[in-house]
This record gives structure tokens, C-alpha cells and sequence, in this order.
């Protein structure tokens, strides 16, 4: 079983949030948007002891609210279902629980803690022939229910529990009389030998992790690595023939010295209460065997020292390379499935042990035979791979006076809809492997996003942004991403506005293509498909964007899109022409020609003289948000 679907209510930052969950779920936004708060969450309705949650971590004061998170499992194995026994009916394709506190304090874990409110009167019912009554009844007044027919009081119940799994959001907190207490705590309930959810937290010292406990890391690799079972019951017969031994001496030393002395103390005692005795002996032995326990240290040439002498990128590593050996050995195990949950995994990372780790954890994740689920809070794009945007959830924070957090996703049916009339469903799969992707990645963590063509587009509207003040733009959230020509940029735009991220766009009219062409001596027929190729991609691109549709537009800034007549660099001549003596000179000084090179493009751009086109200004503004 994996997790499918996690809603909390009323935790700390995230007054009512829905998520869906993948194989990989990667958690990105601003600092202090509840990033963590989604993981810590889960942590609490997994493995938060009793009494954990005060009224501290309510959202915003609302004290007289329940705390709530639910979470809805699929991919249920036979064994999930034995477990689980009737609260998974064979029809059922899903299973959810709830951990709730209430105001009160009270603390419970169900899995029958919501119902839909028709069925609480059946599943009241003293006997079945009354659920039989009562769900025949149902069925005809509520025909919009599609309830199956049932003749027995089971078959009642399970038609019952198959239909809330489909349709949890109609939902409501169930009668007291009808919960019941489902999981237990700390572990002792039954999914614990279904699901696994381990939490690495920013703050998680490897040196408590390292200890040979039961919730720690090292501890649960342990237990499903090494079997301590023949060791602790040779121990055990070792500690009983030393308590026999113990007991023999005792018997052998004390006991003459005892009987006299008991004898010398009835005398006493008979003569105040006759017919009472008392009798002193030793004692029996308790000795029990010790449980089995491993010690981490760490050797350091030939010298070995304590995990926590060490700095705190080696103990992150130690925690990293600790959680991959779980998720590993979990999964050659016989237990269930283990979601390895990480705060911030890039923390303390060199970039190369960073990206591996990522690699290596998709790897588990995405092989259906390890049973793994994985779920990151990350501010890196090395956690992040653009080509699997589908499993991004992305924060956002309001700035109302009760903040309320937004978790934005696109599904690849969402872009394909986004991009219906501009490209084909079965292009955009293909496009998809495509470099723009793999542009994306750090766009994603930007606040908005300006999308050009190519680099050296990019590295002119930089350089116009450092003029300035040097990281002017980024400053402000701006990600300028080279969209890899005109065809790449709708898709990226559909991914960036599916997940919530302002996009503007600039493209060049290539108007000036046919005196190009002709200087250069080619054929009128290849001139005609050039230009049928550029009047195509215009239109194309100036329908996405919900402007009028011409064959090559003129130079305009629009809600969305701006549009150069023609291309950048014969913009720049014509209306900044100290931009392109500046470029000469620095081609001048390397000895070498610079075309559409973006440090030579950026360089120029930051040392030409004159003030920087007002059209150019004008497109970071809209890009910005007209924050300048």
C-alpha cells in the first residue's frame, strides 16, 4: 500500500490543504509556506506518541477546531488486505484513516472515524435483518447513489465501506458510538507491518540516529538486516544457569546462617502471637538477559571517534547513506512499504553527493518491487527533475491576515488540455523528453518566469536587469528560461502556469528572414518554406497567447507575450546601437567572432553605453509584476 491522497486540517500553518501523493512527491515554495508542515504532519499520524500536539499547533487559534490529518492509501497488496479485513472490501480499490485530536485533548486513530451520514442509521442497527431493512430502504430513496444490492448484514456493510472509500470527500465525522479505535499508538496497531514512514527532519542529529533504538534509523536497519534472535536466546540460557549457579551459593552460604536465625526469631515471635511463624530464606535471583545492542563509530584513518565529534556534512551523509540502506534492506525484507520522508536532503551536501543521492532514490522509488515511496521538502533543483513535474506540489502562501496555503500541481492532462488547438496530446509526450524540461528545474522555484527563445536572449535581459543593480531581477523571483526556440515555449509556459507561476514571454517575428535569405543566395522555394515555417510558428504561438493572429507581428507588448518585429540582434542595432559597438569591441579584444555567445552578449549589454531600450525595460517590468 502507498499513500494516494493526504488532506490536513487545522495543523499549525495549513488550515485545510488536499495533496495527492506519487511514487516521488516533491514539496517546493518559499520558506515558512508549510513545506515541512505537510511532512511533520504525516509524522504525527504515523508515529506522534499520545498528548504530542497541543493547542499551540492549531492553525491561526482555532482552538475549538479538531486537528485532522487523513490519509488515503491505494495500491493495496493481499496481504494490506488481510490485515486490514473489513475495512477493505474486495471492491474497494482504497483504504483511508483518520488521526484526530480534539479540542478537548482526546487523541484517536481510525479507520472509521468519517462516514457518510445516510449510512449511520444502518450501521447502527442492533441485527441484520434491521441493516438489511434500513439499506433496501436507502437504496430506492437515494437511487443517485448506485448502491449494490445485498442480502446478508455483511454484505450491508461491506457495500457500505467500499462506497465511502470512493467517496471520501462526501464524508463527515462519524457518531462517537460507531468509531472505533483502529490503529493504536506508537506503532502497536496494525500498520505497522504495512507501512513504514520515516522522517529525516533538517535539524536530525546523526548521533541520535545512530543509536541502536527502536525509532531510529540505524535501529530499524537492524531489524530487518540482522537477525538477533539465536543471539539473544544463547544469552538468555547463559543468564539462567548464572542465576542457578547465583541461587546454589546463595543456598550453600546463607542458608545454615538463616535457619538459625529463623529459629532464634520464632522463639521470640510464638511467645507474643502462638500458632505464627515466620521463615527467612534468600531471596530468589533475577537476572534477566540483556537485549542485543550495536554500537556506530566512526574510523577516521586508524583513529575512532563518537558520529557526533564528526562535522556536519559527514553526519549528513551518514544519515543519507543510513536512510538508502533502510530503504534497501526494507525492501529485500519481508515488511511492508517504507516512505522515506526528508526535510531539505540537500542540507550540508556537496552538489555531486547531492544529485546522487537524488538519482539513487528515484531509482528505489520508481522500482515497483522495492515498495518504496519517497517525499521531499527541497529548495534544490537536484531534487527536482522538470521532466517529472507531475510530482512537484508547490506552496504558496497568502498575505491575508489569516494566511491560507494553496498546493499547486499540473498533471500531464492538465498541460495537454492547456495546450489543446497549439499542439498535439501525442506531441507534447514527446516534446516532454525534450530540452526544455531540463530548463525548468530552477524555474519551478521561482516567484515568475520570463521565457525567451534562446540564451542569448536571456544573458541580454540579465544583463539589462544588472545594469541596475547587479542580481537585480533574481532578487525579485525572476527565472529568464531559454525555452529552446518558439517551440518549446508554450509547453513550458502550460507547465509554469499549471503550477501556479506568473509567465511572461517574449519571441522574435523573424521578419527580416527573407532579405537574410536572399543576401545569403538561397532558392525561392527554400525561402517559401521558410517562411510558411516562421508565419506558422508566429500564428501558433500568438493564439496560445490569446493575441491576434498575423504571419509576422510587429514589435508590441502584450498582457502575456511581447513580440520583436524581428530578431534580437537586429532589434538591438537599430535601437541600441551602442550595444553593438560594445559587442565589436569585446570581440575585438578576444581576437575571435562572438555571434551568439551569451557571456559576450551579457558583457556587451552591461558595458554599452546609453540608457537600455524602453522596450526591454518594459518586458521585465511585466515579467516582474511590475514590482520595479
Amino acid at each position: 500500500m502507498k499513500i494516494q491522497l493526504v488532506r490536513i486540517k487545522n495543523f499549525r500553518t495549513l488550515k485545510d490543504v488536499t495533496i495527492p501523493f506519487d511514487s516521488i512527491t516533491t514539496f517546493i515554495g518559499p520558506n515558512g509556506v508549510g513545506k515541512s508542515t505537510v511532512l511533520r504532519a504525516l509524522d504525527w499520524f504515523f508515529n506522534g506518541k499520545p498528548g504530542s500536539l497541543t493547542e499551540k499547533d492549531c492553525s491561526f487559534g482555532s482552538i475549538d477546531e479538531n486537528i485532522e490529518v487523513q490519509v488515503t492509501f491505494d495500491d493495496l497488496s493481499e496481504k494490506d488486505r488481510a490485515a486490514l479485513g473489513k475495512y477493505v472490501p474486495d471492491d474497494a480499490t482504497t483504504f483511508t484513516a483518520w488521526r484526530i485530536r480534539s479540542p478537548n485533548g482526546s487523541d484517536d486513530r481510525s479507520a472509521n472515524a468519517k462516514s457518510f451520514p445516510d449510512f449511520n442509521p444502518i450501521k447502527a442497527a442492533s441485527g441484520a435483518n434491521q441493516k438489511k431493512e434500513l439499506y433496501a430502504a436507502l437504496r430506492l430513496s437515494r437511487t443517485d447513489l448506485n448502491l449494490p444490492e445485498a442480502k446478508t448484514g455483511t454484505a450491508v456493510e461491506q457495500a457500505m465501506t467500499t462506497w465511502e472509500a470512493s467517496h471520501v470527500d462526501q464524508l463527515v465525522e462519524a457518531p462517537e458510538v460507531l468509531q472505533t479505535d483502529f490503529f493504536g499508538f506508537n506503532s502497536s496497531g496494525k500498520m505497522s507491518s504495512l507501512f513504514d514512514f520515516v522522517l529525516v527532519t533538517a535539524d536530525l542529529r546523526a548521533s541520535e540516529e545512530s543509536m541502536d533504538g527502536k525509532s531510529s534509523i540505524i535501529g530499524r536497519i537492524l531489524e530487518r538486516s540482522v537477525d538477533r534472535t539465536a543471539a539473544d536466546e544463547a544469552i538468555a540460557e547463559i543468564v539462567e544457569e548464572s542465576r542457578t549457579k547465583q541461587q546454589k551459593v546463595y543456598d550453600e552460604k546463607f542458608k545454615p546462617q538463616l535457619d538459625a536465625m529463623t529459629k532464634q526469631l520464632n522463639a521470640v515471635v510464638t511467645s507474643y502471637t502462638p500458632g505464627r511463624a515466620v521463615t527467612v530464606s534468600p531471596s530468589e535471583v533475577e537476572l534477566k538477559a540483556p537485549r542485543t545492542t550495536f554500537q556506530v563509530a566512526v574510523l577516521d584513518g586508524t583513529t575512532e571517534t563518537d558520529v557526533e565529534r564528526q562535522g556536519h556534512g559527514f553526519q549528513r551523509t551518514l544519515l543519507i547513506s543510513a536512510l538508502q540502506l533502510l530503504a534497501e534492506t526494507g525492501a529485500a525484507s519481508a515488511e511492508g512499504v517504507i516512505c522515506l520522508a526528508i526535510e531539505e536532503p540537500e542540507l550540508y551536501q556537496h552538489p555531486i553527493q547531492a544529485q546522487t543521492f537524488a538519482k539513487v532514490l528515484r531509482s528505489l522509488a520508481e522500482d515497483a518491487g522495492k515498495r518504496i515511496q519517497v517525499t521531499y521538502a527541497t529548495h534544490s533543483p537536484y531534487f527536482l527533475e522538470a521532466r517529472h513535474f507531475e510530482q512537484v506540489r508547490r506552496l504558496t502562501r497568502s498575505s491575508t491576515e489569516t494566511p491560507v496555503v494553496t498546493v499547486h500541481l499540473a498533471t500531464i492532462a492538465d498541460v495537454k488540455t492547456k495546450l489543446d488547438g497549439t499542439i498535439d496530446a501525442d506531441q507534447v509526450s514527446r516534446q516532454l523528453d525534450r530540452l526544455v524540461t531540463d530548463r525548468l528545474s530552477v524555474a519551478l522555484f521561482a516567484t515568475s518566469v520570463l521565457l525567451v527563445e534562446g540564451d542569448t536572449e536571456a544573458a541580454v535581459l540579465y544583463g539589462i536587469g544588472d545594469r541596475d543593480a547587479i542580481g537585480r531581477l533574481e532578487s525579485l523571483g525572476l527565472s529568464i528560461v531559454p525555452a529552446g526556440g518558439k517551440g518549446g515555449i508554450p509547453l513550458a509556459d502550460a507547465i509554469l502556469t499549471c503550477l501556479g507561476i506568473p509567465t511572461y514571454a517574449l519571441f522574435d517575428g523573424d521578419s527580416g528572414f527573407e532579405a537574410r535569405a536572399n543576401l545569403a543566395g538561397k532558392k525561392k522555394a527554400d525561402i517559401d518554406k521558410d517562411r510558411n515555417k516562421f508565419s506558422t510558428e508566429n500564428r501558433r504561438l500568438l493564439k496560445y497567447f490569446g493575441e491576434t493572429e498575423v504571419d509576422f507581428p510587429p514589435e508590441q507588448i502584450g498582457e502575456h507575450v511581447a513580440t520583436l518585429s524581428d530578431h534580437l540582434e537586429s532589434y538591438l542595432e537599430t535601437e541600441w546601437p551602442e550595444w553593438a559597438t560594445s559587442c565589436a569591441e569585446i570581440e575585438a579584444a578576444a581576437g575571435i567572432q562572438l555571434k551568439k555567445n551569451q557571456y559576450a552578449y551579457r558583457a556587451a549589454t552591461l558595458e554599452a553605453k546609453e540608457a537600455a531600450p524602453e522596450m526591454l525595460k518594459q518586458i521585465l517590468n511585466k515579467s516582474v509584476g511590475e514590482q520595479t
